[in-house]
Order: structure tokens, then sequence, then C-alpha cells
């Protein structure tokens, strides 16, 4: 149930798939939107067993909401991408994007045309965290587009301009995300090697524990003493490393929103992104946008990130403007208003009104 919430009469009950740690973008999703969850709902976690990536996952949730008696004032909402297998509560269930469709092979393709598909379909409504995820999602899914929404992500409050900040005694670029093969870390190193930072003595800080592969990277092109592996990073702390960095580097091939693209924003440091997917939405005109594609590109951005005073002033300015786009509590007031609409609706196709 949410924190200070026990006490009070609800009239909508939300049963929730809690299954992602709080330190991953869909936890932190999740415990931002609860936080700000409307005085008359409270969320009771499923408890649902079993792996979020298994093949069983849908049966892990819908075993889960077997437990749960259909009654009048209860729905299920999954902050994920698993929807129940079952229809005994009207559903809401957040898309944040269909990479597992393009990076993750067949299998996985597979398993979201013949699965996954069929069962967004059974739910109430599709929450989107960009129009690019909500166009791509229609077009694959086919399903009627005023059932799929668009909800935008936040900033979290940590991350501001003034505060704490990593102070290593180096200047830095820094990449914040983990390391699969789309995120295209391995090309930002090889760009990196290619720009005129390591000249200046300017290290690219990775988050993560060393990674054999990006580590021989490095090493190939010559810049093993500049790439640092930050380890993991607390929460309380990822703050200063974004407020430290000279700039924010996100040149990943696929995404379905870009959370350090905000975050880099919130934080007062230009941002360099990727002209792909969601990015150039997300960014807005705020951020030095590359091809990620090209490491001559990213290369060039680099160099113009940390080189050109006027353009940097300019990027911090624009997106500090850009964050009113992206506000957790204008967020969560649309996600609860679309989870109660479709209970309403339920309620009135299946009581009678």
């Amino acid at each position: 149930m949410a924190a200070g919430r026990a006490s009070v009469a609800s009239s909508l009950t939300v049963y929730a798939d809690r299954r992602w740690p709080p330190e991953t973008g869909i936890g932190r999703v999740q415990t931002e939107l609860e936080l700000r969850l409307p005085i008359d709902m409270q969320v009771v976690d499923l408890a649902v067993a079993g792996k979020i990536g298994s093949p069983l996952s849908v049966l892990s949730v819908s075993k889960a909401l077997w437990r749960v008696q259909p009654e009048r004032g209860r729905v299920f909402f999954s902050a994920g991408f698993v929807p129940p297998l079952n229809l005994s509560l009207p559903s809401v269930v957040m898309v944040h994007d269909l990479t597992h469709r393009h990076f993750y092979g067949a299998a996985k393709r597979a398993y979201y045309d013949l699965i996954f598909r069929p069962l967004y379909h059974r739910c109430g409504a599709i929450v989107c965290v960009s129009e690019f995820v909500r166009q791509e999602f229609l077009d694959w899914s086919g399903m009627e587009d005023d059932r799929v929404h668009v909800v935008y992500n936040g900033v979290s409050a940590g991350f501001a301009r003034h505060g704490a900040r990593h102070a290593p005694g180096y200047d830095y670029v820094f990449y914040c995300g983990n390391h699969r093969g789309y995120k295209n870390v391995a090309s930002l190193i090889r760009a990196h090697a290619a720009s005129e930072l390591p000249r200046r003595g300017i290290r690219l800080v990775i988050t993560g524990r060393p990674d054999p592969g990006l580590a021989a990277v490095a090493e190939e092109v010559g810049i093993a003493d500049l790439v640092v592996f930050a380890g993991r990073v607390s929460d309380a702390d990822l703050p200063a490393y974004y407020r430290g960095a000279r700039a924010i580097a996100y040149v990943s091939l696929f995404e379905g929103f870009g959370l350090p693209i905000i975050e880099g924003f919130a934080s007062g440091v230009p941002v360099l992104t990727s002209n792909v997917s969601s990015m150039p939405e997300i960014a807005g005109g705020a951020a030095v946008i590359v091809d990620p594609t090209q490491i001559a590109s990213i290369a060039e951005g680099l160099n113009r990130i940390v080189s050109d005073t006027d353009l940097r002033r300019r990027l911090v300015a624009d997106g500090l403007s850009r964050l009113e786009h992206f506000d957790w509590d204008r967020s969560a007031d649309r996600l609860w208003s679309i989870v109660r609409d479709v209970a309403r609706t339920y309620a009135r196709e299946n009581y009678g009104s």
C-alpha cells in the first residue's frame, strides 16, 4: 500500500505489479507516480512472483490477480510492460518502448507479436511515454488510438543545478545507463578517442562495473586511461555525477524516452544525444543532436559541446526551459486520471453504473 494512505477510505484500489527494483528506470517511474497518488486511491502490491523477463511473466501476473476478488472500484496497473493473461480486473499497462522487438532476437520478437500484442488489446488502456512510442505501438498493435495515451516521464527532485558535484580531479563527459549493445557505448568510446577531448585530458565516465568488451574497445583506440567505469552509482549520488560533468552523452540507437536527457537538463549540464527514435522529441532542440551510427558525427558533437561557450550557455538555458514539459505532478495527474476512467468504463459495462 502506498505510504501514508492506509487510513484513507479509498474509492479505487489499484493492484500493482511492483517487481521492478526502485533503482531501475521503471521502478523510478512507479515510485514517482505512487508518491502522487490521489487521496481517494490506494495501491496494493500484488506481490507477483517470478522474474520480470521470464516467458511465464504473464502467468505470474495472472496468478497473483486470481487471488483478488473482482469488484467495482478495483483496477490492475503496471508501470512496466507485462499485461495480465486474465481480465478479472480492468487493466492499464505502461509501455516504455518496443526495444525487445528490435534488439533481443527473433524469439523475443515473436513473443511480443504472438503473446503480448493480443493481451494488450484486452487492456482498458495503454500508456506510452512519448509520442514516438505511441505511434510505433499503434502501427504495430493495431489498437484503437483512443485507448493508447502519452504520459511523459518527469524529473526526480534530486536532479537540480545546485548541490554537491562529483569532483574526481579531472573534467569528464558522463554516460548514465546500462551497457547493452543498442545503448551504443562502444561507439561513444570510439568517438571520444576520435575527438579533441583526449588531448585536453577530458575523460569519459560510464556508470556500471568494468565491461570487458568496452574496456577492449578503449584499449584498441588508445584511451584506456581516459575511460572510467564508475560502478553502481546510488540514486543519492547520481545527481552529483550529473552536475560535475562537462557534458552528458547519450547516443543510444533506440529509446522510448531517454531519462538521462532530461536529468541532464535539470542538472544544468549540456546534453548530447541521438537523432533517432524518441530522443529528438524529448530533447526538443535543447541538446546537440548527432547521428549515432557515425563516429565522426558523435566526435564532432563532443567537440562542440565541450568547447563552444555560447552553445553551452544556450543549451543549459534551453534545457531548463524544456523541463516544463516533464513534470511528475502533471504526469501523475494524467496517469491516475486514465486509470480512473478505465475503472469507471469497466464498471458501467459490467455493473451497470
